[in-house]
């Protein structure tokens, strides 16, 4: 297998998202705060990305996306403060989403795991259809990034397990392409299928690697966004602006200082300087600062939403898998899918798994 010449960054990052994510996934527990899960996480990234390629000196490296915990029908970006903290409850459906890199090199992961005292038992009912559904739609979107395959195949791919569940693909999720230093490349599209939108006619290519994001949720799908205030910003780089407030400049000032193009905490940027808060507004209005939502299923009640994320590689041969997937769940839907369906035929199709390197 072989990416470019950071092949092995990007086997190294996968290999700490892997180690984080497991470690997170076993802490979120009845009783155990999202706000501690997510800076546990990170903390693991941070640690894991400092103890690889040490030769190199001034290389960036850590977290590429900071971890996220979003709970029962919360879609995603949530890393709560202290102030807006949740405690997992028996049952809940939790949605942890980890990224790293090295020097650039990308790997993101995400998992749903159910907080429970009984992890023995499976779950039933629309909790288990939730997650088997955005499981088995991650298997199948794994095994279509090969050369060839299309953008709008999967898509469709996507929608017919969902439906099949009786579950809907949630809005604002995305299959995108990165590449070094760049989250999201020119090959991003959305895994919802919305009439008003054209799924882009693009192919999978050989060399290319993406993030395939497979959340799916028991309600609309329709994301509106939720009461929490927004905990993650990135630097839109291309933006230039000359801001007037003396807060303001100094916030864009310790965010660049911090911060290259990543995603980052506000709350880690501001510190024990809460004035800098005053700032934010502004680099936002400015479009120097982009917020990251924390968005929800619109649809109220029991509502529950999972989510699996992986980063593949379109190989010659075919879908190479650089994170490696966790265990899922234990869950039991009622929902079976016959192995000679359009769905149970992708899912027989080859998928690598990466080699990952051992940490230190």
């Amino acid at each position: 297998m072989s990416v470019d010449n950071g092949s092995a960054k990007y086997r190294t990052a996968a290999a700490v998202v892997e180690h984080a994510l497991r470690q997170a996934a076993a802490v979120a527990v009845p009783g155990m705060s999202i706000a501690a899960i997510c800076r546990y996480a990170d903390s693991l990234v941070e640690a894991a990305c400092g103890s690889v390629f040490r030769k190199e000196e001034g290389i960036e490296r850590g977290v590429a996306f900071p971890t996220t915990v979003s709970v029962n029908r919360i879609i995603q970006n949530c890393s709560p403060g202290p102030d807006e903290d949740y405690i997992l409850r028996e049952g809940d459906v939790a949605k942890i989403d980890v990224g790293a890199h090295i020097d650039g090199h990308i790997a993101a992961a995400a998992h749903t795991t159910v907080a429970t005292d009984s992890p023995s038992v499976a779950v039933a009912g629309r909790r288990a259809d939730a997650i088997c559904a955005a499981y088995y739609a991650s298997e199948v979107a794994v095994r279509m990034i090969r050369p060839g395959q299309s953008a709008r195949n999967m898509v469709k791919a996507l929608g017919l397990v969902a439906s099949g569940f009786g579950c809907t693909v949630a809005a604002d999720t995305f299959t995108s392409q990165i590449d070094r230093f760049v989250v999201g490349g020119r090959n991003t599209f959305a895994n919802r299928f919305n009439p008003n939108v054209p799924v882009p006619d693009l192919t999978f290519e050989a060399g290319e690697v993406y993030t395939v994001d497979c959340t799916l949720s028991t309600g609309s799908g329709v994301a509106r966004e939720s009461t929490h205030s927004p905990a993650l910003y990135q630097r839109d780089v291309n933006q230039q602006y000359s801001l007037k407030l003396r807060t303001s400049r100094a916030l864009f000032t310790e965010v660049c200082r911090q911060h290259s193009v990543f995603p980052f905490l506000m709350r880690d940027v501001v510190g024990a300087n809460q004035s800098l808060k005053a700032g934010v507004s502004e680099c936002v209005r400015a479009q120097l600062l982009v917020p990251f939502a924390v968005t929800m299923d619109k649809e109220p009640g029991d509502t529950f939403v999972a989510q699996f994320k992986a980063t593949v590689l379109c190989h010659h041969t075919g879908p190479v898998r650089l994170t490696r997937a966790l265990p899922m769940s234990a869950a039991q839907s009622a929902v079976t899918i016959p192995p000679e369906s359009e769905i149970g035929q992708i899912l027989a199709l080859d998928c690598e798994q990466a080699t990952l390197p051992e940490l230190p």
